[in-house]
């Protein structure tokens, strides 16, 4: 009986770390995202300094999720996000046609994490 009860009390464990995973990388994806929202919006704009405003907190902000995320995802993940977030202030300082395509890479990859780590049959593995 004893090992039935472990048993239970484990797979508890496991589901109550797998949502509140979830839980927490989609509500620090939402924050990342809204700030590359304002990146791109800005940069539409032509507005630069407003632009790098937000890009400096897009990199306190993300070296703050990747600080909690290395517990729940794998370092290669993270680091092709910090490869991205790093070139953001670059590309604004160079007014370069990258920037874009950089935001919409880093979006991706956050939903690509958020996906990866949420509890579904097909991404049990």
């Amino acid at each position: 009986m004893n090992r039935v009860i472990t048993a239970c009390c484990l797979i508890a464990a496991i589901i109550l770390y797998s949502a509140s995973a979830a839980l927490i990388i989609r509500s620090e994806n939402a924050e990342l995202i809204e700030i590359i929202g304002q990146i791109s919006e800005c940069n539409e704009k032509g507005d630069s300094e407003n632009a790098s405003a937000a890009a400096q907190r897009l990199n306190y902000k993300w070296r703050s999720f990747e600080r909690k995320m290395s517990v729940f995802v794998r370092d290669d993940k993270l680091n092709s996000i910090s490869t991205s977030v790093a070139r953001i202030s670059p590309y604004i300082d160079e007014a370069n046609d990258e920037l874009d395509a950089e935001l919409q890479n880093i979006r991706r990859q956050l939903t690509l994490i958020y996906r990866g780590e949420l509890p579904a049959w097909y991404n049990i593995l």
